[in-house]
């Protein structure tokens, strides 16, 4: 991953985009009557004939969303959080549609943050929905927060509200979606592993992740998922030493079998990660691929890397390398605030595969911030490792 490779892809990229503009008037007229035929892909928005058997899913930049799950917070809890941290008042009042609805916009990527309820009804009476209970207030539904299992919130007692409230139903919203889309590129399902506590009175704490507890998580994703629709670390090695080794050597699986599928990352640092990897430094037997540590890291084959301007340099070295990168557009409302495009547009430039906003469409009392792919469309070729010529995804070299 020398920078000279980046400089000369980033050269050829717009020797490339130059071609296209150069060209794009000749195009025959029955390329964009073709679109929708069965050979293509909607996703791309390909036209005429679509060659999939040359595309890695590593080739292909789609946009996702952040904590996808979560539902605004009542005005009355979110005044008492302000009265207690003004700040966080400001970076919490954010919200998503249904799960089901995202991925029908063009999504492709979804965040979920789960907490450990092997029990059940730990989460069941937060805080601040009984702080505010009363006439004219947001009731609290907790009947879904009773049996045990994975639940889906952002915050235990503070910020509670959740399009699907547990992990299960999260994920079979998303099978559902992807069983009438069967064509859809890769989705990616990334999850915060939330424990420990919070400063605010009074509030309880998340249970920790144990070895156990990651057992019972993979069990319930497969209750789902049959393990035939999930792209596993397995599947990536080939028989490989290492997912690294494979990653680099052999890339990641074809698009055209990644298809109608789905991948799973968890989205920890480094103790958390060594705590689900155990022994399995290469994440052998695993369903999950953890944020790789570091780019020697036997396991490294995805990383999540949030600074797209900090990160600007190493996440386009990864993703030249071979990598998977999930990057964020924007960060607790400010950007959408303040209608500041750099960090997207940076993001997009980066070529991280998944790019992920609060703002797929605009929060018009902001201001018009919004994070789209051109064209409208729910996937195009990352710009550091492809280009779109035409109808054809063409690789950049690096020699």
């Amino acid at each position: 991953m020398e920078a000279k490779v980046a400089a000369y892809g980033l050269a050829r990229h717009g020797f490339l985009l130059l071609l296209i503009s150069l060209v794009g008037n000749f195009l025959p007229t029955h390329v964009a009557e073709a679109q929708g035929s069965e050979n293509c892909l909607p996703d791309l928005g390909f036209v005429v004939e679509c060659d999939l058997g040359s595309l890695l899913m590593s080739d292909i930049q789609s946009v996702g969303s952040h904590n996808s799950y979560k539902l605004a917070i009542p005005e009355a809890e979110l005044e008492l959080i302000r009265q207690f941290n003004p700040r966080s008042a400001i970076t919490l009042d954010y919200s998503h549609i249904g799960l089901n609805e995202q991925l029908e916009l063009g999504l492709r990527q979804l965040e979920l943050d789960i907490l450990y309820d092997p029990e059940g009804g730990r989460y069941a009476m937060p805080l601040l929905p009984k702080l505010t209970s009363g006439d004219g207030q947001v009731k609290f539904d907790s009947s879904e927060m009773l049996e045990p299992g994975f639940k889906v919130l952002h915050a235990q007692d503070l910020d509670v509200r959740s399009s699907c409230a547990t992990w299960i139903k999260c994920l079979t919203q998303i099978r559902d979606w992807s069983d009438a889309n069967p064509r859809h590129i890769p989705l990616l399902i990334m999850f915060n592993a939330k424990e420990g506590g919070s400063a605010y009175p009074g509030t309880i704490d998340a249970l920790r992740f144990t070895p156990q507890a990651y057992d019972q998580l993979e069990a319930e994703i497969l209750s789902v998922f049959p393990i035939a629709r999930i792209i596993t670390p397995d599947e990536v090695r080939r028989g490989r030493a290492t997912l690294r080794e494979a990653v680099l050597e052999l890339g990641w699986p074809s698009l055209e079998e990644s298809l109608g599928r789905v991948f799973f990352a968890l989205d920890e640092g480094k103790e958390k990660v060594e705590l689900y990897l155990g022994e399995n430094h290469s994440a052998q037997g695993k369903l999950i691929f953890p944020n790789s540590v570091s780019e020697t890291a036997e396991h490294a084959a995805y990383f999540t890397l949030n600074s797209p301007m900090r990160d600007q340099v190493r996440i386009k070295e990864a993703v030249s390398a071979g990598f998977i990168v999930r990057t964020r557009a924007d960060a607790n409302t400010l950007e959408a605030r303040e209608n500041n495009t750099e960090p997207r547009d940076a993001a997009f430039r980066s070529g991280a595969q998944y790019i992920s906003t609060d703002y797929y469409v605009p929060r018009k009392e902001f201001s018009d911030y919004s994070v789209k792919l051109p064209g409208g469309f729910a996937a195009r070729c990352t710009p550091v490792k492809r280009v779109l010529l035409g109808n054809t995804c063409l690789a950049l070299s690096s020699d």
